[in-house]
């Protein structure tokens, strides 16, 4: 079977599947939130392509993901599904998560090592740092995989984990 750059044609259908169900869980989202079933949304529409190339080489279940609220397509790539989103997004006593306890597009999964997250994202980059540095100390090839939205990156938790990242 032919191959494009190192990947197989049902590698690449797969992620393009996979985007296309990130996007349509927001658009179906967004319609719950309009008819009341939930009390917030924030999509990851227009990050998909680039959330699911970070997935693709990760290893779910064995490197560790602190992702943030724009992530959903990121978590449906590491494995979470859509029905699991939905459970975290109408606050689920099912949702894998925090049985339904945590904000709306807040993923976490403890068997994919989807770190829950915070609202204050610049939080999580000194955690990922933290996991980072203990895989190397323990000599594993496990990687810590931290994302953000831009506006974090003016915040003093984001420069001083960059100079632990860089130790």
């Amino acid at each position: 079977m032919a191959r494009l750059h190192g990947f197989m044609k049902k590698e690449l259908l797969e992620v393009y599947r996979k985007m296309v169900t990130a996007r349509r869980l927001d658009e179906k989202m967004l319609i719950m939130l309009k008819q009341g079933k939930s009390f917030f949304q924030i999509g990851c529409s227009g990050h998909e392509a680039a959330q699911l190339a970070a997935a693709t080489v990760m290893r779910p279940g064995e490197d560790w993901a602190y992702p943030y609220y724009r992530d959903a397509a990121l978590c449906l790539g590491l494995g979470m599904t859509a029905k699991e989103q939905l459970l975290c997004f109408l606050a689920k006593a099912d949702d894998p998560n925090s049985g339904g306890r945590q904000m709306p597009q807040h993923y976490g999964h403890k068997e994919l090592r989807i770190v829950s997250q915070s609202s204050p994202t610049g939080t999580q980059f000194l955690q990922a740092v933290g996991s980072g540095m203990t895989c190397k100390w323990d000599k594993t090839k496990e990687i810590a995989y931290v994302s953000s939205g831009e506006g974090s990156t003016s915040q003093g938790d984001f420069h001083e984990a960059l100079n632990w990242a860089s130790r």
